[in-house]
């Protein structure tokens, strides 16, 4: 296959055609930016409850997706937290999650009034609710959006990537009839668009038939986070794996190639925590990667007064928060970690809107 070369203001210029064709080849142009265990149940991590309407003074109720509900994440989410407290004067609780469609049932049933979600998480609790609306986002390195995104990645195992090179690159080609493993069927990074991917270069009906284990694949399995289906491939539980890369970076180090572009090879640090300490040392081979649109912070607008939501935003969108190194951490500090990093003076949180996730809705052909 060859290398292609997409961008942010390509991927919303082209929609899901030009983004499917970049699947498969090197990406430029975006920095990487915050995102995304077993399923299970909520678990409220600190305050007392949710709340909303004019002058409320209940707990705003934040909630979150498995991969940012880590404990390695605390000291991140309660930097959230402090910075909601500063805005409005109202505490917050942070619900974590180890299943993405609580987190998505939460924001969209109104029991939370603000989430950190994935783009497709994001599409999927506005269709269930239209009262949930994008409001923010991480920004590029030059404090706009059109480099604002993350990276989808395939990869397999370095021990076994020369069976997926072509010429003088890799092919997905291989990875029909193995063992796959995805995020959740409802992660943007970690299946909608590697999914998507998959169904346009093998020109399959849907991306149904990548769920079953004996069709597509041999079998198909479910990290239930970006860390767990990383686990699943270095483990070998897994041929092959999607998951992002602002989720599972701070556990790997770069040995060879440009970050996120295909044939770049990642190691499991020396003293990676807990899932994946069980992989310390082993390595994986990119042969596919794609730009996904930054996570949208999001209301239930139906939840929280709109003088509560303004004042949320516009602090977030400010200096004080985008010079805040508990919320952007420094990139160079290994030993700093943080659901968000300053890659420049320029970055920080700017407005976003629902109409900047159309090319999400696009890829599942809901638009």
């Amino acid at each position: 296959m060859a290398d292609g070369y997409l961008s942010r203001r390509q991927f919303v210029a082209g929609g899901a055609a030009v983004a499917l064709a970049g699947m498969f080849g090197v990406m430029t142009g975006c920095t990487a930016g915050g995102s995304g265990a077993a399923a299970g149940a909520a678990d409220p991590q600190s305050g007392n409850g949710g709340g909303a309407g004019d002058g409320s003074s209940e707990p705003i109720t934040f909630v979150w997706l498995p991969d940012n509900s880590s404990s390695d994440m605390t000291s991140s989410r309660e930097a959230i937290g402090a910075a909601i407290l500063a805005a409005c004067g109202r505490k917050a609780e942070l619900l974590t999650t180890t299943d993405y469609n609580v987190a998505i049932e939460a924001i969209a049933s109104g029991k939370a009034q603000m989430a950190l979600l994935g783009p497709e998480g994001y599409v999927q609790a506005n269709k269930k609710n239209s009262a949930v609306q994008a409001a923010f986002t991480n920004s590029d390195e030059d404090g706009g959006l059109d480099g604002a995104c993350y990276y989808s990645r395939i990869c397999v195992r370095t021990e076994d990537a020369d069976a997926y090179k072509s010429g003088s690159g890799y092919s997905i080609e291989g990875i029909k009839g193995g063992s796959f493993s995805f995020v959740s069927a409802t992660s943007t990074s970690g299946f909608k668009v590697p999914s998507s991917g998959i169904v346009e270069e093998f020109d399959l009906d849907s991306s149904d038939v990548l769920l079953e284990a004996g069709g597509f694949f041999s079998e198909v399995l479910f990290g239930n986070s970006h860390v767990g289906s990383v686990v699943n491939l270095l483990s070998g539980d897994a041929d092959a794996a999607a998951f992002d890369d602002v989720d599972v970076d701070m556990y790997l180090d770069l040995v060879s190639g440009e970050p996120n572009s295909v044939g770049a090879v990642y190691q499991a640090k020396a003293d990676a925590e807990a899932p994946m300490d069980t992989v310390r040392g082993k390595q994986f081979t990119i042969i596919a990667v794609t730009p996904v649109l930054n996570s949208p912070f999001c209301f239930n607008e139906d939840a929280i007064s709109e003088e509560d939501r303004t004042k949320i935003v516009d602090h977030f969108c400010s200096d004080a928060v985008a010079n805040d190194p508990a919320i952007f951490v420094d990139p160079e500090d290994e030993n700093a970690k943080g659901l968000f990093e300053k890659d420049s003076d320029k970055t920080c949180f700017v407005k976003t809107d629902d109409a900047w996730y159309e090319p999400i809705r696009k890829l599942g052909g809901a638009a």
